[in-house]
């Protein structure tokens, strides 16, 4: 397979990631405003238990597939044609097991379905899990623009149609009207990846072997990618159980802007793993990994102080009042935009070594440690008792994967990441030369114009 152009896809990717993150953030003022903070609460555990479950289904292969894609290319149309069959068939099993088992799933999940949100569950669970095995599968074509464009679509429609249901479904089931449009808005992109799969001469048929084989990889990140999702969600379960659906809309829409804030380090270290996969020089990766470190430490300290000063504001006009306490809760979760971010970034560093078991132990440790706090801290200070446990659960997960690789290269990689005064300049010098190209071809359309 042809080589990865870092630089290039950071550029391309990133560009189409701002896009996704604007749309995000006016599918959440929608959301918010239309639903309420108790429909809100509810809209966020269901996602969030449905995150878990289709995580589960998976079994952590559509992580590996770019991976598999950069090491096997030509067991690409296996992968496709797996992923396509294990959808159909989930959309049926599963259909018939949550309308015959309706009291079952609202025992379990405690939560009381309707037969219609039962299926919108499914279909979440289900489109979820198809969509993200197809993203990684584009991932690891290096087919960027097409992988950032399915990504748009899904974002952009959501917001359409959450639009369309705010202005002209006000009196609907609120929450039938946005599960119901957060599908529709994943099957669309869905489509958009299928019609621009083609395999071309790769050979065709289901290889299972391989199909088996591939879970080798998949269990360990499954295991890796399940606790790491406990790690960021197990604070919106608890807040249920210990605090009600009132206080779990509230903490959602601080952990939203964290979330916000991460697709950055998702989007990067995505390429970053497809890229350092096919490096196998560890001074060559911790030189590429600085300059991503220094990026992402300068657009999450810029966004985070200007959340500090305008942000108590911003809830109360956009969001109304009920939803201002959501300030305070974020101002005790800016250092778990740090911790999430950096934390994703170098997990995602080292599944490129082959997914080793220590991504399993230490966000395991991290997990613990994360629910022991929020049982201590959420009877005593409430949602700002649990973002200060996830801050400290979070730096944990990064500081523990410094830790690990810092002893496993003998002291060599620190030195490395740690910037100079020169790297700052060089930065520096680099950021305003890139602003400069932007603003002089848009100088340049405008001329065109």
């Amino acid at each position: 397979m042809a080589g990865i152009n870092l630089k290039k896809n950071i550029l391309m990717g990133g560009s189409f990631r701002l896009i996704i993150m604007v749309f995000s953030f006016f599918s959440s003022l929608i959301t918010a405003r239309y639903l309420g903070v108790e429909l809100k609460g509810e809209y966020s555990y269901l996602i969030t238990i449905g995150g878990f479950l289709w995580m589960i289904l998976d079994l952590g292969i559509y992580r590996s597939y770019p991976y598999l894609i950069r090491k096997y290319p030509d067991k690409l149309n296996n992968l496709f044609m797996w992923a396509t069959l294990t959808f159909i068939l989930e959309v049926i099993v599963l259909s018939a097991l949550g309308l015959s088992l309706i009291n079952v799933w609202s025992k379990v999940l405690d939560y009381t379905f309707k037969p219609e949100y039962i299926l919108l569950f499914v279909g979440y669970i289900a489109l979820s899990k198809y969509f993200m095995q197809l993203d990684s599968i584009y991932l690891g074509m290096d087919k960027v623009i097409i992988q950032s464009l399915g990504n748009v679509i899904n974002s952009g429609l959501c917001l359409l149609f959450f639009l369309l249901g705010f202005i002209f479904l006000r009196n609907a089931d609120r929450l039938t009207v946005i599960l119901g449009s957060t599908l529709m808005a994943s099957s669309f992109a869905i489509f958009y990846y299928i019609y621009n799969y083609k395999p071309g001469s790769l050979k065709k048929g289901l290889d299972l072997k391989f199909i088996y084989s591939s879970y080798g990889f998949g269990i360990r990140v499954f295991l890796s990618s399940i606790i790491i999702m406990l790690l960021i969600r197990v604070d919106i379960i608890l807040i249920k159980k210990m605090l009600g659906f009132r206080e779990v809309g509230i903490y959602s829409l601080s952990a939203h802007i964290v979330d916000m804030l991460q697709v950055a380090s998702n989007i990067v270290g995505g390429y970053l793993f497809v890229k350092l996969s096919d490096t196998e020089d560890d001074f060559a990766k911790w030189q590429v990994m600085k300059k991503i470190m220094m990026l992402f430490g300068a657009f999450l300290t810029v966004a985070n102080l200007a959340f500090i000063i305008f942000g108590k504001f911003l809830f109360r006009v956009l969001y109304g009042v009920d939803f201002v306490p959501a300030y305070s809760v974020y101002l005790w979760l800016i250092p778990a935009s740090y911790g999430l971010s950096f934390g994703s970034f170098f997990n995602n560093y080292l599944n490129s070594k082959g997914f080793p078991p220590i991504t399993i132990l230490i966000p395991a440790i991290s997990l613990g440690l994360n629910i022991g706090l929020n049982l201590l801290m959420i009877p005593r200070w409430g949602m700002v008792g649990a973002a200060i446990a996830s801050s400290i659960a979070y730096l944990l997960w990064f500081f523990l994967i410094i830790l690990y690789e810092q002893r496993k290269t003998k002291g060599a990689m620190l030195p490395v990441l740690i910037p100079s005064k020169q790297d700052w300049k060089e930065f520096w010098e680099e950021g305003k030369a890139t602003l400069n190209t932007a603003l002089s071809h848009l100088r340049k359309n405008k001329k065109t114009n």
